[in-house]
Order: C-alpha cells, then structure tokens, then sequence
C-alpha cells in the first residue's frame, strides 16, 4: 500500500513539473473494475486531447471505445502542434457505466500505466421462470439500458451501478415482463412470468348485454363478453367502444380475474317538481332527481341546473340538496311575472335530462295562504291546483241584484192578477 502511495506521488511531482514536446505521441491502457475489484466489460471510454493549435483543429475526442471481458481497453493519443508554447499535454479520459460517469485528467507522457476506475457496481443474476417454476430459455431480458438472453438454464448476467433500483424485464410470449429490484451487494433474482384469465362481461345500466368491440392488448374481440386465457401480463391494456363511447377500465387480473363495463345510456328522471314563494319573496323551485336503473351511474350534483326566463332576460342557478331533494331559488320575482323555468339534470356518465315550466307570480297573500303549483311540467308531476279565493264585495253585489229581480217580477205578476 505505502508503496502504491509513493508511485502515485512520484508521478504525480512528475507531471507538474513536467512538460510533453510538440507532436506528442501516448499510449493511454484504462481498466474498469466493479466494487469487488472484477473486471467490468463494455464500459465506455473516450479520451479528448489537443490535436494542434496552429492549424485551428483543437481539441478532438476519441470514438468510443468498449472494454473488453478483461475490463481493459487500450488506445493511442498523437498531438500534431508543432510550436512548443502552444502544445497542451492535458488528456481527459471519460468512463461511462451503467449511467454513471467517472472523470480523470492526466498528463501526456506523465501517468500511470494503467489507469483504473472502479464503480460502486455489484453482480446481478437473473433468472427467468414460467408458472410451474421451469427455467425459461432464449429469452430476451434487460436490466437498465442492458440487454442479453438467457441461457438453457433461463439465467442471464450482468454488473449494474448501486444507485436505484435496477428496472429490470423479460420478454415472454410476446409481453415484457417488468420489475423493480433493489442491488446493494451480489444479487439473485428470479423473474416468474405467471399467466391470467381475462372474464370481461359488456352492460348497459339495465344488466343488458351490448355489442361491443373489446380490446384487450393487441388483440380485437367483437360481442357482450370476451374471454381471454393465459395471458402473461397481469395489467393488459384493456379498451371498450360501444357506438361512439369508450372505456378504457383498470385492470389487474393479479387482484381479480372478471370485470364488468357498464355503459349508462339512460338520462336521470326529474319528478315532484313544486314551487314555494318565501317570506322573503323569493320563488323557490324544488324538485327530485334519480337515477333509477340498477346500474346507474347516479346523479350527479354539480351539473343539475335551473335556467330561468323573466320579461325576456335568461339566468341559470345551480340547484343544492335540501331535505332529500334538490333545490333552486329565484331572487324576488315581480309580482305578476310569467316565469318560465328549465330543469337539467346529468348523470355522472353525461346523459341529460330536461323538464320545463312556468309559473304566475302572484302579488303577496296574507299569511298562511298557499301559493300556486307550477304549470307546464313536461314531464314533472305539479301539485293540484289550489282554488282561487272569492271575492266577498261581488258576492254582496249579486245578492242585491237577485233580490231586485224577484222585486219586479213579483209586482209584474201582482199587477197581472189585480187588472
């Protein structure tokens, strides 16, 4: 040790106070070595020099060159500067592994024979099996940016960086395979490519079977149901079109194997539509809306609505759920104003409903009296309409001109009897 130690500081005096001539010519040897002191095969190198000055080329780069299984490469620098105060005798060389770059500058003619990088990389094994566990042959597996192909016992082999986990895969029966493994020392993995069944059944919001084309990775199915057998990927790439709607659902057949794509085709139903002035004066329109199939994607509360029309002016209010139903509130109306009112609903897959009415705004009643349904409806269920309150003078007015009538008929009659 203390005499690597001396060799490092010899050279290292050497090289400051060292020149290199014009028109240098240097062989550079570069090892590579993993954390265990292995050799490591096709880490990348390049070297970047000065070729001259004068001539305006500067400093070139070297194509890059590959380790080989000994970890060695080997490759020669030749400097064409021809004036001494000119000539730069710096060489920077480059390793590159498994994403992970070390640098070093030496000097040209000054420096070690072989010049070694070591990466914090240790030896990954992987193993890919099928579902019985027997060895899978000839496959192609990555880890990283990596690849090779395992042998007849289903083994492949590789050195990777201690920096994240190693994405690692396998290809099998057409599916990449993938997974994360954690590498902080020599490590063993085994990659078991296991195989799923696919049950996937197409509704409507009534259980109805629709029609549907089904795509399930690269394969295309037509009908209500498709069923799909040993399929190597536990997360297939399901798609669903009915018509001109598409589902794309979530698919992990390792939690479950059968799955169901309900298409809801059917609008919310908008009933029990009434109206209640406040003591505020305000009009309060107040209604339900379900979604009654079995299936039902269900209401959906943001998108429920009343647009309101009044002396030819149009405002829409969201509704908000009061005591069970949904409600709306019109900011005091005037007295004897048509309002005509519009109710949409949406379920939570878009499919809408409307329901249109209109309603008199009477002028204020004394307390306790009822105020009228709305008309129209179109499709609602108002309340019966209340009867109009009498007026008391025109009762009196009536009676007076009965008893006149009954007056002169009984003097016209008299009158006949007495002549």
């Amino acid at each position: 040790m203390l005499r690597n130690m001396f060799v490092l500081l010899l050279v290292a005096s050497a090289a400051f106070a060292a020149t290199c001539e014009p028109g240098f010519r240097d062989t550079v040897r570069v090892e590579v070595f993993d954390a265990k002191y292995r050799p490591i095969q096709n880490a990348t190198v390049t070297l970047t020099y000065q070729k001259d000055y004068t001539t305006g080329k500067g400093y070139v780069t070297t194509a890059p060159l590959y380790t080989g299984a000994d970890g060695k490469v080997t490759t020669t620098v030749i400097n064409s500067e021809q004036l001494a105060s000119r000539v730069r005798c710096d060489i920077r060389i480059n390793v590159t592994y498994d994403g992970v770059t070390k640098t070093r500058t030496i000097t040209a003619g000054y420096h070690l024979a072989d010049e070694q990088f070591q990466f914090d990389a240790y030896s990954l094994t992987l193993k890919a099996v099928d579902k019985y566990g027997a060895p899978i042959a000839g496959a192609p597996v990555r880890a990283n940016s990596m690849e090779s192909t395992t042998n007849s016992a289903g083994l492949a082999y590789f050195t990777v960086n201690k920096k994240n986990d190693v994405d690692a895969a396998v290809v099998y029966r057409g599916a990449v395979l993938s997974k994360k493994i954690p590498v902080q020392n020599d490590t063993f993995y085994t990659l078991q490519a296991l195989l799923y069944n696919l049950m996937l059944d197409v509704v409507d919001d009534n259980n109805n079977p629709l029609d549907a084309t089904i795509s399930v990775d690269s394969q295309e199915y037509s009908g209500s149901s498709v069923s799909v057998q040993d399929t190597p990927l536990a997360r297939p790439s399901v798609r669903v079109t009915y018509g001109i709607l598409t589902k794309v659902p979530e698919v992990d057949l390792s939690q479950r194997e059968s799955y169901t794509v309900i298409f809801d085709l059917t609008p919310p139903e908008i009933t029990d539509v009434s109206v209640q002035m406040t003591q505020n004066r305000d009009m309060k329109l107040r209604f339900t809306v379900t979604d009654p199939n079995p299936l039902a994607s269900g209401p959906s509360a943001q998108d429920i609505t009343v647009s309101y029309n009044i002396a030819g002016t149009t405002r829409t209010v969201p509704a908000y759920v009061e005591g069970g139903k949904y409600a709306a509130e019109i900011t005091r109306p005037p007295e004897n104003s048509l309002v005509r009112f519009t109710i949409t609903a949406k379920d939570k897959e878009g499919n809408t409903k409307t329901v249109g009415g209109e309603y008199l705004v009477q002028p204020a009643s004394p307390p306790g009296n009822a105020t009228q349904p709305p008309s129209g409806g179109n499709g609602g269920e108002p309340s019966p309409e209340m009867p109009l309150t009498e007026n008391p003078i025109c009762l009196v007015g009536a009676v007076i001109v009965g008893l006149a009538i009954l007056w002169l008929a009984y003097n016209y009659i008299t009158g006949l009897s007495s002549g």
